[in-house]
């Protein structure tokens, strides 16, 4: 038997399709053609694979110069940036409390025991200052009560320019006038030590020639919020009553223990906004706030008393007033817009020189202080006064309907 191996090894084939030589070219060509574009194909994805390896490389090798950069400078503590941090810590080591504190020291030292000096004595200002003064044969001066009044520093020459306000009397009279007086002392401090650079110089102590105008217009008189604040002070100040109960809520104000006063008398009351007679007995609406200066005469004997001032926010709730604060500062008037007519004036409020406006009215029980005639510097500080520092009682003949 004879087998056809060319028939074995073509089974399944489909049998190939006689073909003239033009068409057998034109396929080889195709063929050429798609072969090269695959291997210029390839040839580009190398090159791309190529560049890529080479950018990740040098990224790699940025970002370990950018680490090492940034450790030296970690290291020998500098940074390109500032931060917020850095800027809070600058901003607390300009301030030398610590050579503040031994400034002021020596110098209140200093101003005592230089104005009590006399002749055999040079050795005790040695301690402070060198060179020899020319002293009394015998102590000038009485020196009690050293305060700083004021310090300012020089940078450069690490010098603190103290100025020491001290209670002088005539050292030969105990029974002598005693004057405050001020004086001026160079400071120097290094990590050496501390000294004084110069003898006290005398100068003139703070001028308190300025007045203050406040900002509470009307005077309050037979009104429920007067009622309230005189009743939160005198459970604050005598302990006759619970303060919690006077209080918005929320509102943490504790009393004063021991109790220093006996009693507590309302004189004078100022708010900022108008409570007129009519509106007595029906407070604002609920969470409306008037600012209150009251006058109290609080009574330390039976036959003594002391007059006191607060500033008090009061808050209304439920047809009743209550205290929201005890103000820090009182209030002050708003600042007034500048004009191009008057660029340092505006209008203003009078200034009551017996702790009343003079157009006070007895029958409202209600002082519009407000006279617009008047001039006032157009400056957020306050600048000239428009409520007295302390009103006096029983004298004010617009006082007596309350």
């Amino acid at each position: 038997m004879k087998i056809d191996l060319a028939k074995i090894n073509n089974f399944g084939r489909s049998p190939k399709s006689k073909t003239d030589p033009a068409t057998e070219n034109s396929v080889d060509s195709v063929v050429d053609e798609a072969e090269e574009l695959a291997r210029a194909e390839r040839a580009q994805w190398g090159l791309r694979q190529v560049w890529t390896t080479r950018l990740l490389k040098a990224g790699i090798v940025a970002a370990l110069g950018a680490g090492i950069v940034a450790l030296i400078l970690v290291v020998f503590g500098s940074s390109p940036t500032r931060s917020l941090t850095d800027n809070a810590t600058e901003d607390t080591a300009d301030v030398d409390t610590i050579g503040q504190a031994k400034a002021e020291d020596l110098a209140r030292q200093f101003v005592v025991a230089w104005l009590q000096a006399s002749r055999g004595n040079e050795q005790e200002l040695d301690h402070f200052v060198s060179g020899k003064p020319s002293l009394p044969s015998a102590p000038l001066f009485a020196a009690t009560d050293p305060a700083v009044a004021s310090i300012d520093y020089e940078q450069k020459s690490r010098t603190y320019a103290v100025t020491v306000s001290v209670s002088v009397r005539a050292a030969s009279d105990a029974n002598a006038a005693t004057v405050r007086r001020y004086f001026q002392v160079p400071v120097v401090v290094t990590e050496a030590g501390v000294r004084a650079a110069a003898l006290p110089a005398e100068v003139a102590g703070p001028s308190t020639s300025i007045d203050v105008k406040l900002g509470y217009k009307y005077r309050v008189a037979n009104h429920p919020i007067a009622t309230s604040a005189h009743e939160f002070l005198s459970a604050m100040l005598t302990g006759n009553g619970e303060v919690a109960r006077y209080l918005t809520p929320g509102v943490s104000i504790a009393p004063i223990v021991p109790a220093p006063y006996r009693s507590v008398a309302i004189t004078d009351v100022y708010s900022s906004e108008d409570l007129s007679a009519a509106s007595a007995s029906a407070p604002l609406p609920d969470g409306d706030v008037v600012r209150l200066l009251v006058t109290a005469a609080q009574k330390v004997t039976e036959v003594d008393s002391v007059s006191g001032q607060y500033a008090l926010t009061m808050t209304s709730r439920g047809g009743r007033w209550e205290v929201s604060a005890i103000d820090a500062t009182p209030l002050y008037p708003p600042a007034a817009p500048r004009t191009p007519s008057s660029s340092t004036t505006a209008p203003s409020s009078i200034t009551p020189s017996t702790g009343a406006p003079e157009s006070a009215s007895s029958d409202s029980g209600q002082v519009p202080a407000s006279s617009e005639s008047g001039q006032t510097p157009a400056l957020s500080v306050p600048t000239a006064g428009e409520v007295p520092l302390f009103s006096p009682s029983g004298t004010d003949p617009h006082s007596s309907g309350r």
